[in-house]
């Protein structure tokens, strides 16, 4: 699906790392079934043209050095977003640096060749704007959102980051301590071990299947020089999106980055290619379940499905599938396992695209002696799709939301950056502008087929149950 972050960012929740989280803890829980009410109001109100609008006027360039611009202007408001998207995730690492790319992302705040530790962050603070950045299985990127005034300032400081990150000795140090509480945490919170073992399980070679934190052995292993040397070869133009969105000058802004992004005086034009994206096979025919003892008084349950590498059509159609699977009160999963037979207390489906294979999720909470009803329920739901065709009106509710969401979802020009930011560096920018128009072409014969050819008898089903947590 698209990316909400936590982006889609629509469901960026993504397995982001900002902190640790994770798209299924208790927060993101509370703030999708708020957005999900706030969806609902908008589900017979037109909005064609304000998703025609959402980047209207979007300028793309490619320079020379291979760097991916994106510039959106917007005067509406006096802000703006500022952002640099870097293809380094937890696919660019091997199970021995796996979790480098998060410490790495940890490092670039603590200073630059030019800029000593903390001066980052008071430089941004003082103009009034806040700073971060997130690290995911596809990529790493940087954000500072600040008044429009100070676009360069946050666009100088943001490249400088990126650029000539000095990994200070003592802030390693220090900042190891933190990335090993972060890792403690995940590990000791259900959701996150839940998400992170289910990875584990339904991937069996691709990097997908490692956690975006790392293991403890790696990070107390990580040294200085391989810190730079991961730096040096993943963080180069050619791997880059930078995206301004809201009130800048466009003109000047992309003089500006072609200033703070020089192309070498030796370096031939790069041109950027795409090799074809390593994919898992999704044809083992039976399931792959595990119960896991852990400290929890519920059973925490995922179920997923291997799906379509986001390039693929299937993508839109798997989206709106899982709309009407687990999306909302009146979805087939709410209304069926929650209200009429109470057999769980949260259920919800998601679609969550990715370079290589995304995966089709369910995710469910609900009472220990509940579990062989529970799941047969879930699966009997699912199968229901490769039965019979949905009707006119539930196709047509399911697409509502959907868009309905995209809409909510990029209101900010903070959004508009994060959607396409993502696209940009995951595939290319072409799905975000054209995702509304995708969604409308879903027919009911693409849920039947999508539904057939994903979601069979290979499933991976996880469940945390009340137990003894077993050693970490």
């Amino acid at each position: 699906m698209l990316f909400y972050l936590p982006f889609y960012l629509p469901l960026f929740a993504f397995l982001l790392d900002f902190s640790g989280q994770n798209p299924y803890n208790n927060t993101a829980m509370i703030q999708k079934l708020i957005s999900t009410l706030i969806i609902s109001t908008f589900l017979f109100i037109p909005f064609a043209a304000s998703a025609k609008n959402l980047f209207a006027g979007l300028v793309q360039r490619q320079l020379d050095n291979g760097l991916t611009v994106l510039l959106l202007r917007d005067t509406a408001k006096p802000i703006v977003s500022v952002q640099i998207w870097v293809k380094a995730g937890v696919w660019n690492e091997t199970p021995e640096t796996n979790g480098l790319s998060h410490f790495v992302e940890h490092m670039l705040f603590k200073g630059t060749s030019t800029r000593p530790v903390n001066a980052i962050q008071q430089a941004v603070e003082s103009k009034g704007g806040m700073i971060n950045g997130a690290t995911s299985k596809d990529f790493t990127y940087y954000y500072i959102n600040v008044p429009g005034t100070y676009w360069d300032n946050a666009l100088t400081i943001l490249a400088d980051m990126v650029q000539n990150a000095s990994f200070d000795a003592k802030e390693l140090a220090k900042e190891r301590l933190v990335v090993l509480e972060e890792i403690q945490r995940q590990n000791d919170e259900p959701s996150s071990f839940l998400w992170n073992k289910f990875n584990e399980t339904i991937f069996k070679q691709l990097p997908y299947r490692m956690t975006t934190l790392g293991t403890v052995d790696n990070l107390k292993s990580f040294t200085r020089e391989m810190m730079q040397k991961y730096y040096q070869a993943n963080y180069q133009p050619a791997t880059m999106t930078v995206i301004i969105s809201g009130d800048f000058p466009q003109d000047k802004a992309l003089s500006r980055i072609k200033e703070l992004f020089p192309q070498a005086k030796t370096a031939p034009p790069v041109i950027k290619q795409s090799p074809p994206v390593t994919v898992e096979s999704a044809e083992d025919p039976f399931p792959v379940k595990s119960e896991v003892p852990f400290q929890v008084n519920l059973v925490y349950h995922l179920i997923g499905f291997l799906g379509p590498t986001i390039e693929s059509q299937d993508q839109y159609a798997l989206d709106v599938l899982a709309t009407m699977l687990g999306v909302g009160r009146s979805s087939r999963l709410n209304q069926s396992l929650r209200e009429d037979q109470q057999l769980v207390f949260n259920i919800s489906a998601n679609f969550l695209s990715q370079k290589a294979n995304g995966i089709f999720i369910i995710n469910a909470i609900y009472q220990p002696n509940r579990i062989p009803e529970a799941t047969n329920a879930i699966m009997g739901e699912i199968r229901r799709f490769s039965l019979a065709e949905v009707s006119d009106a539930e196709l047509v509710k399911a697409k509502r939301m959907l868009k309905a969401s995209f809409i909510l979802d990029n209101q900010t020009y903070a959004d508009q950056a994060n959607t396409l930011g993502y696209y940009a560096t995951v595939t290319t920018v072409e799905p975000a502008l054209k995702y509304m128009n995708e969604i409308e072409n879903v027919s009911q014969g693409d849920i039947s087929r999508v539904a057939k050819k994903y979601l069979g008898q290979n499933y991976t089903s996880i469940l945390l149950t009340p137990g003894v947590a077993q050693s970490k």
